[in-house]
């Protein structure tokens, strides 16, 4: 579906894609955006929805058509899973997007996708924040500019951003395996369970450390915490450059 607004100043185009595949709960969902919102959530379905909102702004009226119609979204079924990847156009030699880089356009494609309860997420995107809720699975996510949130899921996670906070709340944690939280301009909370065992390994540059966790302390600062939670396991890795570290337990 495309939607058009043309204005004295400039046109944008919007157009929706929607698509429902059949999958294998407990495989591997992953998507690749650059520029655009990301929403993850679950539902009692074998079946994952991407819907994907294609957006393009620009003065020129004919630039902005053809950079829609270069801007494609596609899903490949793997393994039980599926593979997204959001095509934005690129420099040619030359050719129209050598033309098209040197006007005013914009794009972004903003994702709300429905996945079922247990599935593997892999996620990197570049501007724009990342939410996930309700799934349980190996969780691995990458942002550059924007915040990561991940609400009451389950199992383990490695999330890493560069502007943005990273906001994790586990229900329950897949033993022995690692969970890394890390920003450089950001805070990092994270919401374990109390009966997590863990080896604690968390710092930040210029900010706080705050915890309820009852860590048998190795090393312990105002800008770092080492230690071992229940006897000790894998390694909850939690780093910051410029933001506070707030660990807390459920």
């Amino acid at each position: 579906m495309l939607f058009v607004a043309a204005a004295a100043a400039a046109t944008t185009l919007e157009e929706t894609y929607d698509r429902t595949f059949d999958v294998r709960p407990g495989a591997l969902f992953a998507l690749e955006n650059t520029n655009g919102h990301i929403t993850i959530r679950s539902w009692d379905q074998a079946r994952i929805r991407v819907i994907g909102h294609k957006k393009v702004e620009s003065r020129d009226s004919n630039a902005a058509r053809q950079a829609m119609a270069a801007l494609k979204i596609d899903a490949i079924p793997s393994a039980g899973g599926l593979r997204v990847t959001t095509n934005y156009p690129k420099r040619s030699d030359g050719g129209f997007f050598d033309w098209l880089s040197g006007t005013n356009v914009s794009m972004n494609v903003e994702y709300d996708i429905a996945v079922p309860r247990t599935m593997d997420i892999n996620l990197d995107n570049t501007n724009g924040g990342i939410d996930i809720s309700d799934v349980s699975g190996a969780l691995q996510v990458s942002n550059t500019n924007g915040h990561i949130e991940c609400l009451r899921c389950a199992g383990s996670m490695d999330a890493e951003t560069t502007n943005g906070s990273v906001r994790a709340e586990l229900i329950s944690v897949t033993p022995g395996k690692k969970i890394s939280l890390e920003t450089t301009n950001g805070r990092v909370a994270v919401t374990v369970p109390s009966s997590i065992a863990a080896t604690v390994d968390a710092s930040t540059t210029n900010g706080s450390i705050n915890t309820d966790l009852p860590i048998t302390t190795n090393h312990m600062s105002h800008h770092s915490v080492r230690g071992t939670v229940n006897g000790g396991g894998a390694e909850l890795r939690l780093r910051s450059t410029n933001g506070s570290i707030e660990i807390r337990t459920k």
